[in-house]
């Protein structure tokens, strides 16, 4: 069975049963009823004026050869009206994105794959891969060429329509529409019916497959998206799920998501959270909207919130729940067995039970274990273990972290001052802190936050200065490099008092001169470069862990602004050290310039190698940076030469 891929039929001639020239074919409609659809009329276009004729599929013969041969003759054509439920492939699928609910992942449509089966064509899939762009941009001829060549890089990734789910959402009208690839693409456009009429296009799809994934993985999927199309898909889940899946997205699209959503369905699906998970998404939101959805809720929900966000975000009290399972000294343990089978339903952890007194304060734990190997008139207090292991509520939550890891705990008790039990820290919020202490670890390392690519979209001015601050450290420590080896083998380089006696380019200055102020700073470009170098392994490294690779070119162009932006500040900065240092401000433009210039390549160098590495089943993580430094140094010391050795002879002439 030959596939056929769009792309191709798109360029195709139609023909009818004579063998006379219809018109170009233009597009194909499909109804979505069944699990792979089945394609219901052609679009050919009949002019280069734009007109349009729509042929039923019957009136087909086959598109599987070249060209598209129609059975019956021009004269006999009867023109097709489709219904309001099918879809133009080109028009509404082809550039957009769309769910891969296997991969749990966003993915854009690059061709799209067909199969005519006797006498019915299908859609089977998606090709997401960079061979289905190429396969459209050059022609199918070019594209097998080029796979000859390299046939790995252009292997076809293609997602089977049964695991697709079209991303929607609803216009201002209230209808129906498929979401595009970077902008909202209605799937309403127009499309002429050979009346002139424009048809509605509604989705006609299943809406159980996002449904049926675990709530990390639609969480997954919700972050790749913009936030008004992860809002309109967080809306079509249940509430369960949809509270679920919102706890396990990132910080901050938690909020941006509840913000979008009705204040009483926000408030619903904050009421199924645990009150920790709650007050962490709460956090991130204003006053007023805090306020306003928590007296939504009820009472006592609402006020065991309030009392965690009283607490410091990163301390016991603000990564806690309050629901915690307290029993008295008195108590039996058939009573405790009761309690937990009518009261531990909606508990994150019942592992532990916390023997408090009169007072509530903590006296004692004891295991699920010993409870049910306990004879049911025995009282807490007499198995229970007073050494009980806890933390206050303004521990840092990197201790508890290492309370819990070093004592190998599912929780560990949180109590105030006073030793009243007040809350529970589990291992499940452990594991949350230790991720955000590992990317801040990370970002003090590399000197750059290697979170923030994730949560913004957009190029922000304040974070590329507060990049190149650490750059300009880097330069300056450098300076001082380069103001020494001046000092000390400057005699070797010619570079006694040419240079100091006038500002611009003195006329005893020579090859060998400035050939010996490149050198001068070549340290001070290589601490530069390998700043910037860290900066994007940093980002890259962090990236291929959190997101194992995926949706790579995302934030690629935002990066390569930001290391251009940084780039052309080291520019300046350079220009005005080695001025200060060799008093040529013609030279000191041309080494500016390679500075700038070097330093974009060795950031754009930091964003991809590590990708090249991980698609080639190499580490492509930051453990790799051992290989990576000195390779970003080779190339960046090769590109300041090949730059600045360029432009010193014109400024000379």
């Amino acid at each position: 069975m030959p596939m056929i891929f769009l792309s191709t039929l798109l360029r195709q001639s139609v023909y009818d049963s004579n063998n006379r020239r219809v018109g170009m074919h233009s597009d194909l409609y499909v109804e979505l009823k069944e699990t792979f659809p089945i394609v219901t009329a052609l679009v050919i276009q009949t002019s280069l004026s734009g007109g349009r004729l729509i042929v039923s599929w019957p009136q087909v013969r086959s598109i599987e050869d070249t060209p598209v041969q129609l059975a019956v003759t021009q004269e006999h054509i009867s023109t097709y009206t489709p219904d309001a439920d099918e879809l133009l492939l080109r028009r509404d699928i082809l550039d957009k994105q769309i769910v891969d609910t296997q991969g749990f992942r966003v993915v854009k449509v690059n061709d799209l794959k067909l199969a005519q089966i006797k006498r019915t064509a299908r859609l089977l899939g998606v090709d997401i891969s960079f061979g289905g762009l190429l396969r459209r941009l050059s022609g199918q001829r070019a594209f097998d060429l080029l796979k000859r060549l390299a046939p790995a890089g252009l292997s076809e990734r293609t997602v089977t329509w049964n695991y697709v789910e079209p991303i929607q959402k609803v216009s201002m009208t209230g209808q129906l529409a498929l979401a595009g690839a970077g902008v909202g693409t209605s799937a309403t456009a127009t499309a002429a019916t050979s009346g002139g009429i424009v048809p509605r296009v509604q989705l006609n799809v299943s809406q159980n497959k996002l449904a049926e994934l675990h709530p990390a993985d639609i969480a997954d999927i919700l972050e790749q998206l913009d936030v008004e199309d992860a809002g309109a898909m967080l809306e079509r889940l249940d509430t369960m799920t949809a509270a679920d899946t919102l706890n396990e997205v990132e910080t901050p699209l938690r909020a941006e998501l509840l913000n979008g959503l009705e204040p009483a369905r926000a408030a619903n699906l904050l009421e199924r959270l645990a009150p920790d998970d709650a007050a962490d998404i709460l956090s991130d939101m204003p006053r007023h909207e805090v306020e306003r959805l928590l007296s939504i809720m009820p009472i006592e929900k609402a006020q065991s919130i309030r009392i965690l966000l009283r607490y410091g975000a990163e301390t016991a009290g603000g990564i806690m729940t309050t629901e915690v399972v307290s029993l008295s000294q008195e108590t039996t343990a058939e009573e405790a067995l009761a309690y937990l089978r009518q009261h531990s339903s909606h508990l994150e952890m019942v592992y532990y039970l916390y023997i408090v007194d009169v007072e509530r304060h903590l006296s004692g734990v004891v295991s699920m274990r010993q409870l049910v190997i306990s004879a049911p008139g025995t009282r807490m207090q007499d198995v229970m273990d007073p050494d009980v292991i806890k933390v206050t509520v303004d521990t840092d939550q990197e201790e508890v972290a290492r309370v819990i890891a070093k004592y190998d705990l599912l929780g560990v008790p949180v109590v105030d001052r006073e030793e009243h039990l007040v809350g529970l820290v589990t291992v499940d919020d452990v594991i949350d802190v230790i991720h955000e202490e590992q990317a801040e670890d990370l970002s003090e390392i590399a000197g750059v936050d290697v979170e923030e690519p994730e949560e913004a979209e957009t190029f922000a001015l304040r974070t590329a200065l507060s990049r190149f601050s650490w750059l300009a450290v880097s330069a300056i420590g450098g300076f001082v490099l380069a103001l020494l080896i001046s000092r000390v083998f400057g005699s070797l380089f010619a570079l006694g008092t040419a240079f100091a006696q006038t500002s611009g380019l003195p006329a005893g200055l020579d090859a060998r001169a400035a050939v010996g102020s490149v050198l001068c700073v070549v340290p001070m470009l290589l601490m530069t470069s390998g700043s910037a170098g860290s900066q994007a392994l940093g980002i890259a490294g962090w990236r291929l862990r959190s997101q194992r690779g995926r949706d790579f070119w995302g934030g690629f162009s935002r990066e390569v602004l930001l290391g251009t932006v940084g780039g052309m500040l080291t520019c300046l900065l350079t220009i005005i050290l080695t001025w200060l240092l060799f008093h040529s401000l013609l030279l000191s433009v041309a080494m500016g310039l390679g500075f700038g210039l070097t330093l974009l390549v060795a950031y754009i160098c930091g964003l991809i190698l590590p990708n090249v590495l991980q698609r080639l089943h190499l580490r492509g993580s930051l453990i790799s940076s051992p290989l990576l430094n000195p390779l970003i140094a080779v190339v960046s010391l090769c590109v300041f030469f090949a730059v600045t050795l360029q432009l010193i002879p014109r400024f000379l002439g």
